[in-house]
């Protein structure tokens, strides 16, 4: 009924649409080539001094970030190298409690304290912030890191360009 699968009974049509694919990717890539530019292009990469900031990590965690300024901070989750640790700030937790009026108002935790943590990040641009090895930080976007010893949940609390 098809002639063995074959087209005006020479050309398998496997082989035909096989032959068609080829074309059109050597077409695509001439015509790259032509225009002067590349397929695969080198990204726009820029530095950027990016903070990390949590309002409540244990006491002990956060002491073992003292001293750690320029280790390598890693996004745990992902399991990639981020940046260098250029500083920290460790200061007292910021806890929302209710008091006897009924205000929600700032307290402390004893023994916890908020963390601010600033690294140089090599990154490209993007609208939406930068990207690191194809993943997109932006303010506001939560992750875990790793700086010296110590794994803390953060979010990203500002991004400056350098």
């Amino acid at each position: 009924m098809f002639k063995d699968s074959k087209l005006f009974g020479k050309i398998n049509i496997i082989d035909l649409f096989l032959l068609i694919a080829l074309v059109g990717v050597i077409g695509f890539g001439a015509l790259q080539i032509g225009r002067g530019e590349s397929i695969i292009a080198p990204p726009d990469t820029r530095t950027f001094s990016v903070s990390f900031f949590t309002e409540e990590v244990a006491g002990f965690t956060a002491e073992v970030l003292r001293g750690t300024e320029g280790v390598t901070v890693f996004d745990h989750s992902r399991g990639i190298t981020l940046g260098v640790l250029e500083s920290y700030d460790i200061q007292d937790a910021i806890i929302w409690n209710h008091d006897q009026h009924g205000n929600t108002v700032q307290s402390d935790k004893p023994g916890y304290n908020s963390v601010t943590l600033t690294a140089r990040i090599e990154g490209v641009p993007s609208d939406h912030g930068f990207l690191v090895a194809g993943n997109r930080y932006g303010v506001g976007h939560s992750l875990a890191v790793r700086a010296g010893r110590s794994i803390i949940f953060v979010r990203v609390s500002g991004i400056e360009e350098l």
